[in-house]
């Protein structure tokens, strides 16, 4: 074995993670000797980067020492009780490998079944959380085989509400000691996320990387409670909905920063959906989350978020400002970078399901959340095949009576849901409207070319642009496609000639 130094160019955390013992005392004291609960057995570290570790003890100035994949390396407990060990990175590695920390003090922790490959991050809320087992009713072929490449690491909305003593500061370590690395049995499978599960699932079919899965979501999340307090408050938000402001954050999210991770999937955006006020200023509120984590994790790593589905009819009483969070999550891909988003509309929860806001349909939807990680992450098929069409400009007629909205990554060319490209040229297109967000009137639209449709603007429209010039950009000055809280795929059945929806959006027309 060799003694190695900690490796150069390691972005140091940030200061916001090291919460101090006095700081968390009516949930936590500090241990005689932990590594923090974030590492286990079964564990994937993630690849290309050097490999953080980190854990507390109650000696300051004691010694501490790992070794792993034939390296040693060996720190000093800092006075804040807490000390931290950085190995090599490492390639892909898919033998198990074990990790062996000590002290000076006889206390020694053994990993076994240790992976290196990539960290895939599970943020939202319910819809990210939500359980594999319900979703089984509809992919009951699948199987399961622990010897899968990728692990499973749950955190659970569930514990948290019921014990929200920690989520009143930002908690050091992993707040459920039953929480830990797992392989994807039959048992831990059926509790993790459907979403993070058949997400694994597809995309280590294609390639020979172990993936590990980690939860950070909480059911029900506004994004002010996954983000800091102190963000929070800078954001103008001073009290949260289901916890405390900064509430999931502080529980969920400050206990794994550090963590080596590759990206993040995102599925948010429902409680927003339940005041307009919020749902307005959803691009920005996301864009300061996702920010504030690539800061505190030190990576700049991507995000696959995804568009809001359907929600059948009790969506209305429930969320009665979806439609502006869709809009406002399509605007976001202007303002995050490295950023991707998926459409999930017609994926909405079927009429005879029991759950109207959790649709089983998850298989589909990380299929195709799988599909642009493959094609932007590792370099198998192409992201314009396996992205939805995706508008890019609303220009008005000569005439004035028209709006030709033109798109981009529509594969093959534009169709309407159930036809061919071919087919489709001239074919009338469901739901598009004009106006702004309170002013919006159908509009009849037909696909006019392979990547263009035509909206005709409604007679009243221009009738009432022409007595009053004023309000001529309230009433035609934008054009909206699937701006409804309800959105079927009868509704809005534009697609690109991959048969992806194109998502739901409103675009200033140019020309008004």
């Amino acid at each position: 074995m060799n003694t190695a130094q900690i490796p150069e160019n390691v972005p140091a955390l940030p200061t916001t993670e090291k919460t101090t013992a006095a700081e968390t005392a009516s949930t936590w004291v500090c241990p005689d000797f932990k590594v923090s609960g974030v590492f286990s057995s079964h564990m994937v570290l993630q690849r290309e980067k050097p490999i953080r570790v980190w854990g507390f003890s109650n000696t300051p100035g004691s010694r501490v020492a790992g070794s792993f994949m034939g390296e040693t390396v060996t720190t000093t407990v800092g006075d804040d009780n807490r000390w931290t060990l950085i190995f090599s990175s490492h390639l892909v590695e898919c033998e198990p490998q074990v990790m062996v920390i000590s002290d000076d003090r006889d206390h020694t922790v053994t990993f076994e079944d240790v992976l290196v490959g990539d960290v895939w991050l599970i943020g939202g809320q319910s819809n990210a959380e939500m359980n594999l087992a319900p979703c089984m009713t509809y992919t009951p072929s699948m199987e399961f085989y622990d010897g899968d490449n990728f692990r499973l690491f749950s955190q659970t909305q569930g514990f948290t509400y019921t014990h929200q003593e920690f989520c009143a500061t930002p908690q050091p370590d992993i707040i459920n000691p039953d929480w830990c690395w797992k392989r994807p049995d039959r048992e831990a499978s059926l509790c993790f996320s459907a979403l993070g599960w058949y997400f694994a699932h597809e995309v280590t079919k294609h390639i020979g990387v172990p993936l590990g899965m980690l939860m950070i979501a909480a059911g029900g999340a506004c994004i002010r409670e996954l983000i800091p307090v102190e963000l929070a408050h800078s954001a103008g938000y001073t009290y949260g909905a289901n916890v405390q402001e900064g509430g999931y954050f502080n529980a969920l999210i400050n206990p794994v920063l550090g963590l080596g991770c590759k990206a993040m999937l995102f599925f948010q955006g429902e409680s927003e959906g339940c005041v307009r006020e919020q749902a307005e200023r959803y691009a920005y509120d996301f864009a300061l989350l996702v920010a504030d984590e690539r800061v505190r994790f030190g990576q700049d790593f991507p995000v696959y978020y995804v568009q809001l589905s359907d929600y059948r009819d009790e969506g209305f009483q429930y969320f009665p400002w979806l439609d502006i969070v869709r809009v406002q999550q399509l605007d976001a891909l202007a303002i995050i970078p490295n950023s991707t988003m998926t459409v999930d509309m017609d994926l909405g929860t079927p009429e005879d399901w029991p759950d109207f806001a959790h649709s089983p349909r998850k298989l589909e939807l990380a299929e195709r959340l799988a599909n642009l990680a493959l094609a932007k992450e590792y370099g198998i098929g192409r992201e314009t095949e396996c992205a939805s069409p995706r508008p890019v400009m609303a220009t008005l007629s000569a005439d004035k009576k028209q709006v030709v909205v033109e798109f981009t990554d529509i594969s093959a060319g534009l169709i309407v849901s159930g036809h061919n490209p071919a087919d489709s040229y001239g074919m009338e297109v469901q739901g598009f409207s004009v106006g702004d967000y309170d002013h919006r009137t159908p509009a009849h639209a037909v696909i006019t070319s392979r990547h263009a449709v035509t909206v005709d603007i409604p007679d009243e429209v221009l009738a009432a642009a022409e007595t009053n010039p004023d309000e001529a950009k309230a009433v035609m000055g934008r054009v909206n496609y699937a701006f409804s809280v309800r959105v079927t795929p009868e509704t809005a059945d534009l697609r690109g000639g991959n048969n992806l929806p194109a998502p739901a959006f409103s675009l200033n027309v140019t020309g008004v």
